[in-house]
């Protein structure tokens, strides 16, 4: 029996988190720039978590790098 064609499902399960990884940091960008510009006489404060910068940053890069690897190979 052949080996089935396609693209392995490890691989669409990394692209799919990197593009919510990637959905996520945008977003999360705009809202904080638009409650900073929005905001003229509310002092507007925000916390920055490492952790999820990693978690979120590792998820994007895995995608692209999955992405890059896979391309090369062809």
């Amino acid at each position: 029996m052949p080996p089935a064609a396609g693209t392995p499902i490890w691989v669409w399960l990394v692209y799919g988190l990197g593009l919510l990884a990637g959905t996520v940091v945008v977003f999360s960008l705009l809202f904080t720039f638009g409650a900073i510009a929005l905001s003229n006489d509310v002092p507007v404060g925000y916390d920055f978590s490492w952790p999820a910068a990693i978690l979120w940053g590792g998820l994007a890069l895995a995608a692209v790098v999955t992405w890059i690897v896979r391309r090369r190979q062809r």
